[in-house]
């Protein structure tokens, strides 16, 4: 079934769906649509390792709705025996993480061919 995606743009490399945002500028509503998006594509089976692309320009958003549905994404993923990879995560996007205390919680690579060679090492 092929479908359509409003928020996110997605690229297959092997196993791996290497996930891009269309806009690096979300309101509520676009994240809640994108975090859909993204949980369509676990759910219907077509990904289960996922590199998620935050860049390559910072992210401006609601940054405590943005970080629960990447939390809420993560644990989907895991749920079905998959994992999420954060890449071109901007310094200043990295430091929200920091300062959350959430970037423990993540496995974040430079790109998506870094992301990528994640699952083959």
């Amino acid at each position: 079934m092929t479908r359509l995606h409003r928020h996110i743009q997605v690229e297959k490399r092997g196993e791996v769906c290497c996930v891009r945002l269309c806009h690096h500028r979300l309101d509520e509503p676009m994240i809640y649509e994108m975090s859909d998006e993204l949980r369509a594509l676990v759910e219907d089976g077509v990904c289960r390792r996922m590199a998620l692309s935050l860049g390559p320009d910072a992210l401006e958003c609601m940054y405590s709705v943005f970080l629960a549905k990447l939390i809420a994404l993560q644990r989907i993923l895991r749920e079905h025996q998959g994992e999420l990879v954060l890449c071109e995560v901007q310094p200043e996007v990295r430091e929200i993480f920091r300062a959350c205390g959430m970037e423990e919680m993540f496995h974040f690579a430079p790109d998506f061919t870094a992301a990528a060679a994640h699952w083959t090492v």
